[in-house]
Parts: structure tokens; sequence; C-alpha cells
């Protein structure tokens, strides 16, 4: 019953953010400033539903739902949402970058779906306290990187579209470059900590910090590209479309960590 309930969430969830999307789209290419408040209204319809979601999972499983690539994948997208969201609230980034972030919730849903197992009891290799510090820093950094994802996004498309009237609806370009910045400084700082936080639950689980675990392996290079953004921006100049480039690629390198890597190698490491 529990499980009926909860996938009915799930899918209201995703329609609540597909809905968001579409209605946020149209309201900006036809300028519609209550489409847009109506656009932000229905993503918080969707945090709503996100909410009840994991709230069920939790009870059905017995446990905070981290144990599988659906699990991991809802809950993710649940901190990415509403990191986004309250950014937004605090007038610390613009709206139109929900135009990317929203569309990558409810596709990272939708493959955590895809991947859904029956609900089952936590297996001895999660009941870590770390693995808790480990999941959640791994999914703040996983939104903070979106946002400069959509930030270099809009940055390449307004350079493209030039002197038509939807570049003058999207942030300026000096404003799309600051926000790259900002939210790949902040997705660093916390990827470094779930790196930590990792090596610790590794020692824990495995007696020793680092076994160069195609994992592992894969989540190193994510914070040596992004060292590589912040190093290129401080000593090699590159600012502006340079910047929003590697700001988009990023999330791609994230995303072979987060998901790829299974499908081409074996790992030691529980869960996706």
């Amino acid at each position: 019953m529990i499980a009926a309930i909860e996938i009915t969430a799930f899918w209201v969830t995703v329609g609540a953010y597909v809905v968001a999307f579409c209605v946020q789209f149209f309201s900006t290419v036809r300028p519609n400033a209550r489409g847009l408040a109506g656009a932000f209204w229905m993503v918080w319809l969707g945090i709503a539903c996100h909410t009840a979601a994991i709230i069920l999972r939790w009870l059905d499983s017995g446990h905070i739902p981290v144990t599988d690539t659906y699990e991991l994948n809802l809950v993710g997208t649940w901190f990415t949402i509403v990191l986004f969201m309250l950014f937004e609230r605090a007038g610390k980034v613009d709206r139109s970058i929900g135009l990317v972030v929203v569309p990558i919730a409810f596709l990272v849903l939708g493959h955590g779906f895809i991947e859904r197992d029956a609900a089952l009891p936590m297996g001895p290799a999660f009941r870590s306290p770390w693995l808790v510090v480990h999941v959640i820093f791994a999914w703040l950094a996983f939104g903070c990187f979106a946002i400069a994802c959509g930030a270099g996004v809009l940055f390449l498309l307004k350079e493209r579209c030039g002197q038509r009237p939807i570049a003058g609806r999207l942030p300026s370009l000096e404003a799309l470059d600051l926000a790259g910045y900002r939210y790949v400084v902040l997705g660093f700082v916390n990827h470094a900590i779930m790196l930590a936080a990792g090596t610790i639950w590794a020692k824990m689980l495995w007696g020793r910090y680092w076994g160069w675990d195609p994992l592992e392996i894969w989540s190193l290079l994510v914070f040596l590209f992004y060292a590589f953004y912040l190093h290129a921006r401080a000593f090699l100049g590159w600012k502006m479309r340079r910047a929003a480039w590697l700001a988009a690629f990023g999330l791609i390198v994230l995303s072979i960590s987060f998901w790829g890597v299974e499908w081409f190698a074996p790992s030691l490491h529980p869960g996706p």
C-alpha cells in the first residue's frame, strides 16, 4: 500500500516539474510574468510531493533511502531542486537558470525510476553515519554544479542569440559568468567534503582509505576537473565563454561519476 502511494507521489512530482518547465519556457519565450510565477508555484508543489515520496520510501524500507540508484536519485534531486529554490528565493541565483536545473531533476528522476526495485532492509555496508555525510555532500555538490551548468548553458544560449528578443530576457553575460563561478566554488567545497567523508567510510568498511576503485577514480577526476576550472579562471584568464563551456561540460563528467562507471567497470562501492 505504501509503495503504491509512493509511486503516485513520484509521478505527480515528475509531472509537476515537467509542467513547471514547460510553463517557464513558454513564459520566457513569450513574456508572461503571471506564467513565470505560476511555474515556480508548480515547482513548490513538486517539492511537496517529492518530499512525500521520500518519506513514504523511508517508511516502506525502514531506513533513510540511500541504498540503491532509485533512492539516491530520489533524494539527490530533492536536494538539487530545494537548493536552487532557496537560492532563488534569497536572490542569489536568477530564476531563468531553472530552465536547465528543473529538466536535469526530472531526467535524473526518470533514470532512477528505471532502476527502481522493491524496498529492502539496509545492508551492513550502509550502517555508518559517514555514509549520511558522504551522500548529503555528494548531492549538495551535484546541486551546485547543476546550477553552474545552468548558468553556463544560458550564457552560451544568450551569446548565440545575439540581438534576438529572448536574449534580453536572460541575465547579462557577466551575471551568468559570475553565477557559474560562484556555484562551481560552492560545489567544489561540497565535493571535497564528500570525498573526505567517503575515505573515512571506506576505512571503516574495507580497512583502507583509498583503493583506486573505478568510482573513487572518477570522483577524483571530477574534483580535478573543477580544480582545473578554478585554476583556469584564476591563472589562465578563462572567463566568460570558455568558463561557460567548462561549467556546462562539467555536469557530463559528474554524471559519468555518478551513474556511468557502473556500465563500464565493476566497483566495490555499494550502490551506484
